[in-house]
């Protein structure tokens, strides 16, 4: 119980007592629950420790949680990356099997997406439900996909605590100093089913004998410790029959008292937020100087820098669009929303596959000087005292951008946090993420999110219907029933588009 979670919380979710405080919506089953702590260490020193809430389908947190640390470690100004750092905890299977696995760690090492190196502990306890590791590897080693980003992998055995400690503090030193993800391969086994109604023995009979006859981790090590004299043998049995009495008496309060399980939704950078209600609205007007100003900025270049001379019209047009009052384009629009936002204090993220300039050419956010090849962002210098704007180009990827940038969203709801597909249906290349975290976080979770999904102005598509009908209680219709005439209240509600 490294995050120290009150014992008589985690049996009432065994039991079904345990209520949340002003939650609404469907829950999730107890595996996929998160919880945060502050932990004070023996040093005197206090840590945040927080696990992220995530679904049944294998590594899709990865991603989300990369951008949350990157999040966190921007509003901290943390430069070095040096004080949150993000673990990731994966099964030896999934990890050589899901394609995620390789995206996110292609962006821990790009610019956009650093976090200053993860710390990863693989389960490998050789099996994947009832498939056995010559069906879902032909590597060695299940950390052999870390050679893409030459990352070096610490072998344990499970079965010795002693090293396991060793091998992480290890890990831990070498992504402080180093800044680059680490790997701890800690070999061991699973002793019974994949569930609690699982037989492992249908299909792995002679490993499951082998693992039957052999010790526990804790015998091992109850013996190690006898052999050296470290501890008595009656020490060892009050302190299991102390605890046995700890997790008897939780179990007893969870059986007859219904235990309140804090909210989590509003700490942090959240606090001062609260459920929307029914009440949508929102006054988003601007003044004309305003946007004056930010059109203004917007063909703006130093003295020294050469705009290729087409950008360089677009960009008169632009201006002259607003200051003559004559309808404006897309690109147009889209700058002066962005620019007001900056000027209000709101920072803005944009990122998505040739986002800075648009891939039909309609943006143009990011201007290239034709002699240097120096890029210029005039958004990001309307004036001083600005918040920041950052666009990026992303990596060919969908799935684990859009995760990155759901995890920032997270993290931050201080800042804009923008996903760019580059067609129309190439947003279904992360549709794991769309389903199962931005249209159900909230009703699962009660985690939300004010990810924007851009969606380019030249195409028309069925994402923007497919992804509202994910959140089936909204829209009953799309999903083929009809809408009951009073709605349960533990129905809930996904995340509305933003």
């Amino acid at each position: 119980n490294v995050l120290r979670k009150p014992y008589e919380t985690i049996l009432s979710e065994f039991e079904g007592t345990l209520l949340a405080k002003e939650a609404t919506g469907d829950g999730d089953v107890k595996y996929h629950l998160g919880y945060s702590r502050d932990h004070t260490t023996r040093g005197g020193h206090r840590v945040h420790l927080s696990l992220s809430p995530n679904p049944s389908h294998l590594e899709a947190i990865n991603p989300v949680i990369e951008g949350i640390v990157r999040a966190k470690q921007d509003h901290l100004d943390d430069r070095d990356r040096a004080r949150v750092v993000p673990v990731l905890i994966h099964g030896d299977a999934a990890f050589t099997g899901q394609g995620v696995v390789f995206e996110t760690l292609w962006l821990s090492e790009l610019q956009g997406y650093r976090t200053g190196g993860t710390i990863h502990v693989i389960i490998n306890n050789q099996i994947a439900f009832t498939t056995a590791p010559d069906a879902y590897r032909f590597t060695r080693y299940p950390s052999d996909v870390a050679k893409v980003i030459q990352a070096p992998v610490f072998h344990v055995n499970g079965d010795d605590p002693e090293a396991a400690v060793q091998a992480a503090r290890l890990a831990i030193g070498f992504r402080q100093q180093f800044k680059r993800d680490v790997f701890i391969d800690l070999v061991c086994y699973r002793r019974h089913g994949h569930n609690e109604l699982d037989d492992p023995t249908f299909t792995q009979p002679v490993m499951y004998q082998e693992i039957a006859r052999h010790p526990t981790p804790l015998a091992i090590y109850r013996e190690r410790l006898l052999t050296a004299g470290t501890v008595k043998a009656e020490e060892v049995e009050a302190d299991a029959t102390d605890f046995r009495e700890i997790l008897d008496a939780a179990q007893g309060y969870a059986r007859d008292f219904m235990p309140r399980q804090p909210i989590f939704a509003f700490g942090g950078l959240w606090k001062g937020f609260g459920w929307a209600g029914e009440d949508w609205g929102a006054d988003t007007r601007v003044s004309r100087e305003t946007l004056g100003e930010v059109a203004a900025a917007g063909r703006r270049v130093p003295a020294d820098f050469t705009p290729h001379p087409r950008v360089a019209r677009l960009l008169e047009a632009r201006a002259a669009m607003v200051e003559e009052g004559d309808p404006i384009d897309w690109g147009c629009a889209e700058a002066l929303a962005i620019g007001s936002l900056l000027l209000e204090g709101t920072p803005v993220r944009l990122s998505g596959q040739d986002s800075g300039r648009g891939t039909f050419s309609h943006r143009h956010a990011v201007l290239y000087d034709q002699k240097t090849d120096l890029r210029y962002v005039p958004l990001d210098h309307i004036r001083d005292g600005q918040a920041p704007f950052v666009i990026l180009d992303s990596m060919l990827s969908e799935n684990a951008v859009v995760g990155f940038e759901f995890g920032m969203s997270l993290a931050n709801p201080h800042q804009l946090v923008i996903w760019e597909a580059q067609f129309g249906d190439f947003a279904n290349g992360a549709q794991i993420v769309i389903d199962q975290f931005i249209a159900s976080s909230e009703s699962k979770w009660q985690r939300m999110s004010g990810l924007v999904p851009g969606l380019q102005p030249q195409y028309a598509s069925a994402v923007l219907p497919r992804t509202q009908a994910a959140d089936a209680p909204e829209l009953p219709q799309a999903a083929g029933h009809h809408e009951p005439e009073e709605p349960s209240p533990a129905q809930g509600r996904g995340v509305e588009p933003a």
